[in-house]
């Protein structure tokens, strides 16, 4: 038996809202809109060892976010099952933010880049603040920034 077998995915439960959060702030990720019923999660022996949610913004829009995997279960290609799980559900269509190095994973679940100004206003909005937090940290650091893309995923069909 591999080590993934024994990591189990399910929806959150309401008792996990601790362990959501404490995975988003050890990973300096944005802490608010975590909506632990749109939560997937995955767990072994009990332990929460990722998250991600597909939050449903007030304009209508969807957008994956809050995807984390804590330290001792990267490399095992968790984070792209969390996502596998929580799009099986999901409205359509869903965007997402993530650097240009990530966006061609993302093109294995039909996720292509959108002109930000195509992009629904909530999703500009997190787009605005993700680049200006990340420019923050970034100069913090005295690190490069990293720039931000927009993708979506339109529902089969569009």
């Amino acid at each position: 038996m591999d080590a993934n077998s024994a990591i189990r995915l399910r929806r959150a439960r309401e008792d996990d809202q601790p362990a959501i959060r404490a995975l988003v702030h050890a990973e300096h990720m944005n802490p608010h809109g975590l909506d632990w019923p749109r939560f997937h999660v995955a767990e072994r022996a009990g332990q929460l060892l990722g998250a991600v949610q597909v939050r449903l913004h007030g304009d209508g829009a969807a957008e994956l976010g809050s995807l984390v995997v804590g330290p001792q279960a990267r490399g095992a290609g968790l984070a792209w099952r969390l996502v596998e799980a929580v799009l099986h559900d999901a409205p359509h269509p869903v965007h997402v933010i993530t650097s240009p190095r990530l966006a061609a994973r993302f093109a294995d679940f039909a996720f292509a880049p959108l002109p930000l100004r195509d992009a629904p206003w909530s999703v500009r909005r997190n787009h605005l603040l993700g680049t200006v937090a990340g420019g923050l940290v970034s100069w913090l650091r005295l690190r490069r920034r990293r720039p931000l893309v927009v993708l979506r995923r339109a529902a089969p069909g569009d």
